[in-house]
């Protein structure tokens, strides 16, 4: 059996790589032979992060290439690009319109004799298919379809669904796939709001939940037993921060309302007798366009003991992330996947809605108690929800045991049954 993993842009974010490392424990756990490739934005950064060779995605490598071509010749490709070119490749997908005829750049050409090589591609999950990214996310998947090979969509959160030419694309390639796998159920609901085809939509779980601890060969760098170490001696609270845009004018609040707000909750953390430390699971690394870091270097100023809040600037795994976040006592997450990290690794985590991903996967979780709506910390209500939480520990971890327990489960039967399938086509 031969696979392709792909939409999985970067490891930079290290939600995505713990997305996409989750998926890897679980297929090398249910078939060792499987041969798996798999396919990246930044292939150097991914592989370091990752451990594992990663391919470069030819598509980016075009994109990028067009977008640089200089002067007007090169302004105008980039803006027929980014209108059009979705719609050639539906056009010749489905063998109709007037764009059918179009020639496509040779880059699609070769990526889908790439993809001929394969017996199966598995687009991973994420917020991937959100109409804010575009039209563009689809490209991978009408490549898969003219390459006429089967299409798994595993540990998806999809929509919103306002844009029309994004919905025309999101119709069509979820009611082409073999099977488009939620992660959380509030995306099939938007689904059903939009008129988006369910025909094909399974229910699964995000598949970071399937990353195995590595207790057996896992070992410890010099800065992760630095954080180890200092977790050991007082009690701890994580937390995690990001730059809210492109979500802030949908979310009608700002950057600085939002630091602001959350140094209030960091503030009162810190009262109560706990250090505070800022992960990030997004940084700069290999040119990676968003660096958290950054927010919560911005945060220092607002914090009343700037000696009890440290920024983590070194360069972390998702793995090593879990080993930290795991010794700690709570997570309070902006970004969804610090909060499912940690709690893989058995520490509670407050994640903060900015998209319906978070709520869906709390609902799922069964502890929808714990995501709470970005309005709650921009009205100062957040704090007191964990005061409460950190004195409720012992009860929360052990629903939390019995809950992230039942989702491996879940999640492991998920991708059995997608291997199953793949096994039977070939």
């Amino acid at each position: 059996m031969k696979l392709l993993i792909l939409g999985n842009h970067t490891c930079g974010n290290r939600g995505d790589s713990a997305i996409l490392r989750g998926l890897l424990d679980a297929i090398a756990t249910l078939n060792a032979d499987a041969e798996v490739d798999v396919m990246s934005r930044y292939p150097v950064s991914s592989s370091w992060l990752l451990n594992r060779p990663v391919m470069g995605d030819p598509l980016y490598t075009q994109m990028k290439q067009h977008n640089s071509a200089a002067g007007v010749v090169g302004r105008v490709k980039k803006v027929l690009r980014r209108r059009y070119q979705h719609q050639v490749l539906l056009s010749r997908v489905t063998d109709s319109g007037k764009l059918r005829n179009i020639a496509i750049a040779q880059g699609f050409t070769d990526f889908v004799r790439l993809l001929s090589n394969y017996d199966a591609i598995i687009q991973v999950g994420g917020s991937f298919f959100v109409d804010l990214y575009g039209a563009p996310q689809f490209e991978h998947a009408l490549c898969t379809f003219m390459a006429k090979k089967p299409l798994y969509m595993i540990g998806h959160s999809v929509g919103p669904f306002q844009e029309p030419q994004f919905n025309q694309l999101a119709n069509y390639v979820f009611g082409q796939c073999e099977a488009l796998i939620l992660r959380e159920s509030v995306s099939l609901n938007l689904m059903q709001r939009s008129d988006i085809t369910t025909a094909k939509v399974e229910q699964g779980v995000d598949t970071a939940w399937l990353v195995d601890h590595h207790e057996q060969d896992f070992t410890a760098s010099y800065a992760v037993e630095h954080w180890l170490n200092k977790i050991g001696q007082q009690k701890t609270v994580a937390v995690t921060l990001r730059e809210l845009a492109p979500f802030d004018k949908r979310l009608g609040t700002t950057q600085q309302a939002y630091e602001e707000a959350f140094a209030g909750v960091v503030n009162r953390i810190i009262d109560s007798g706990y250090q505070v430390i800022a992960l990030s699971t997004c940084t700069g690394i290999d040119s990676y366009n968003k660096d958290d870091r950054m927010v919560a270097l911005n945060l220092q100023k607002h914090i009343s003991d700037p000696s009890r809040y440290h920024v983590v600037m070194d360069e972390l795994n998702d793995l090593e992330m879990g080993k930290i976040l795991g010794a700690c006592d709570l997570t309070v997450g902006t970004r969804l996947h610090s909060a499912i990290i940690s709690m893989n690794f058995d520490t509670p985590a407050i994640a903060i809605n900015y998209e319906h991903k978070s709520a869906g996967i709390m609902q799922q979780l069964g502890m929808p108690e714990m995501a709470i709506d970005i309005r709650h910390l921009l009205d100062g209500s957040l704090g007191a929800m964990v005061a409460y939480t950190l004195g409720q520990l012992p009860a929360i971890n052990e629903r939390l045991r019995v809950a992230v327990k039942a989702e491996r489960q879940t999640g492991m039967q998920m991708v059995k049954s997608v291997l199953d399938r793949i096994g039977e086509g070939k």
